[in-house]
């Protein structure tokens, strides 16, 4: 009952830590952001979901109404999350800046976890306030409106937590446990899962290292990795095979978009200017990048604080060993302690070699790997390092704590009331850095300006079909007209006049259409065609699409300026119908993922059935 207690205590103070950093979100009105598109793809799952769909590939509307195989291609964890909300009741809007809030939350909740199995509460809830209030948290909520990456964000503590939990306690459970959150981590953000496949591969060679290459670590730690992969792979496998038919490659890894533009220069994170604008080449960002000045201090603390440990946990070890009776074995000293030196110690400069790495992988310095990796270009800014940045500056910032008081203690022996007093003095300085913390940048986490306006004006057709879909493009069919904007980047040959009326248009010859059914991936229309037809789908021509006539399957074309499907249609009444279905590499996806599902339920009911016969 005590733990249950301190548990509700420690997630009661975790969300007060939180709140002010969501407090600007208390409120009825949108917010301005880069990344708009939310209440529109959040909208478009929702009618999917609707229409029977339970994993909607294929949208109308976006793509300048031509449609658009967004959750193809766009991770929809986040959209399935704020659907919940929808569902339960709330508005499309609120259920957005519900997800916001839900990510700082849970993310302040996974890096207490990781730095307290390391340290201890005090310390973890000093790391949960520097995490939360990082700068690069409030550019990515308030000026990119980057949803996807910010939950990523979330979820990433509890993917390096799992992992640590499976080196402690090598069994199935907490194999699971990482694959799931490997899993998540994908359907959250691939662009932030690659990268966090580098760091993962440093965790297993530190923890192999720690483990003494046990194999036993490394079979369930790549069971892991088939489990995480292989549960996302319905969505992971077909947008990494089938973005060769998109402008993906041509927008998202060259032009404005190009990760050599993107570079951070090292003297902005010290100082850059706050902003709402964008990123840009040279020091001409509209965003800021520096770091903090509190978080740089704490952890400037904590490595000469770690250092100053380490050497005087050596110096305790070799006097502990001096033989009886000489003039050193006399000095009152305590044993080394076991857990400092064998788990704090080594995971502390661990995680500071990977936050230097991280600082590195954003500078220009890093150039002759990114040169070298061409799927690092498609996370377009090397600036997306500071993601992990943001994490473990926090718990090397929240050792600091934890190492004065390690060392306090150490020369300072608390007797009685002292015990007290000295108990006192580490929550008023817990208390006086965390204030602080919010304090100082707390007036970072507020909108630029909010926006009075509603749900159906935010899914109103001419929005979605017009000013939505100038905004992202990148997952249309290859080979559709395009032009050069004044910025000479890649635009679509479409003006507002060209955007689609009706499902149909009937490019020659006359005909009595009737629309039967109009859904995302299901299209009916009765033709009684007076003439021979030349029909056209208002929708883009894309792998999985198929046409039927009088229940025959039948031939179409897209030669046109933006390839939509065209066929003809001889003089009489006919049934034409139009299904996206799944490619074969879909289908595989599919299998992949329900396979391992079934494997995690099986797995489930047999734990059940030991845990009843040891009883019995």
């Amino acid at each position: 009952m005590h733990k249950v207690r301190s548990a509700v205590f420690d997630l009661l103070l975790l969300f007060i830590i939180t709140v002010p950093a969501f407090l600007s979100l208390l409120n009825s009105e949108y917010f301005s952001m880069h990344d708009d598109q939310h209440i529109v793809r959040l909208y478009l799952l929702d009618q999917g979901i609707r229409q029977g769909y339970l994993y909607p590939r294929w949208v109308d509307g976006l793509g300048f109404g031509f449609g658009y195989p967004l959750y193809n291609f766009y991770p929809p964890l986040i959209y399935y999350i704020g659907e919940f909300f929808h569902i339960l009741g709330f508005s499309l809007i609120w259920s957005v800046k519900l997800v916001f809030i839900s990510g700082f939350i849970l993310g302040a909740i996974g890096i207490y976890l990781l730095v307290k199995k390391y340290t201890n509460r005090l310390s973890a809830l000093v790391s949960a306030a520097l995490y939360t209030y990082f700068f690069y948290h409030a550019v990515l909520i308030y000026a990119r409106g980057a949803l996807a990456e910010f939950f990523a964000l979330a979820i990433l503590p509890f993917v390096f937590l799992s992992m640590d939990n499976l080196v402690d306690k090598t069994n199935w459970r907490n194999c699971i446990l990482f694959g799931v959150s490997l899993a998540l981590l994908i359907l959250t953000q691939p662009l932030i899962a690659l990268p966090s496949m580098i760091f993962i591969g440093f965790y297993f060679i530190f923890y192999l290292l720690k483990t003494k290459f046990k194999h036993k670590f490394i079979y369930l730690f790549a069971g892991s990795l088939i489990l995480g992969l292989s549960l996302s792979a319905f969505y992971w496998l077909p947008s990494l095979s089938e973005r060769k038919y998109t402008l993906t490659d041509k927008i998202l890894t060259g032009e404005l978009a190009s990760y050599k533009l993107h570079y951070i220069y090292p003297g902005q994170f010290i100082y850059s200017p706050w902003g709402f604008g964008g990123s840009a080449e040279g020091l001409a960002d509209g965003v800021t990048f520096q770091l903090g000045k509190v978080h740089i201090g704490l952890t400037i603390g904590a490595i000469l604080l770690a250092v100053v440990t380490y050497f005087l946990e050596r110096f305790r070890h070799s006097v502990s060993r001096v033989p009886y009776g000489t003039r050193s074995s006399r000095i009152v000293v305590q044993n080394s302690d076991p857990d400092l030196v064998g788990m704090t110690l080594p995971y502390f400069f661990f995680c500071v070699f990977l936050l230097i790495f991280s600082l590195f992988m954003t500078t220009g310095y890093s150039s002759f790997i990114w040169d070298r990796v061409g799927y690092l270009w498609y996370l377009q800014f090397p600036w997306r390092f500071l993601t992990f940045t943001t994490i473990l500056i926090s718990i090397l910032g929240g050792c600091c704590i934890f190492f004065i008081f390690r060392l306090l203690n150490q020369y300072i022996e608390p007797r009685g009331f002292n015990v007290l007093i000295q108990g006192f003095i580490y929550n008023i300085l817990v208390i006086f850095l965390v204030a602080g913390t919010i304090i100082t940048y707390q007036k970072y986490f507020k909108p630029q300006r909010v926006l009075m306006v509603t749900d159906k004006e935010l899914t109103a057709r001419e929005e979605i079909s017009w000013r939505i879909s100038r905004t992202s493009y990148e997952f249309v069919p290859k080979g559709i007209k395009t032009k050069k904007s004044e910025l000479d980047t890649t635009e679509l040959a479409i003006e507002k006049k060209d955007l689609p009326q009706d499902p149909y248009k009937v490019i020659l010859g006359d005909a009595d259409i009737e629309t039967v059914k109009n859904n995302f991936q299901n299209k009916e229309f009765s033709v009684n065609a007076k003439t021979q037809l030349i029909f056209r789908l208002n929708t883009y021509n894309f792998p999985g699409w198929t046409t039927y006539l009088n229940s025959q399957k039948t031939s179409i074309n897209d030669r046109n300026d933006y390839k939509l499907i065209t066929l003809n249609i001889p003089q009489g009444q006919h049934e034409l119908k139009f299904v996206f279905k799944n490619t074969p590499v879909r289908n595989l996806a599919n299998f992949l993922t329900l396979t391992a599902v079934g494997v995690l339920v099986m797995l489930n009911i047999f734990q059940h059935l030991n845990l009843r016969k040891n009883r019995s």
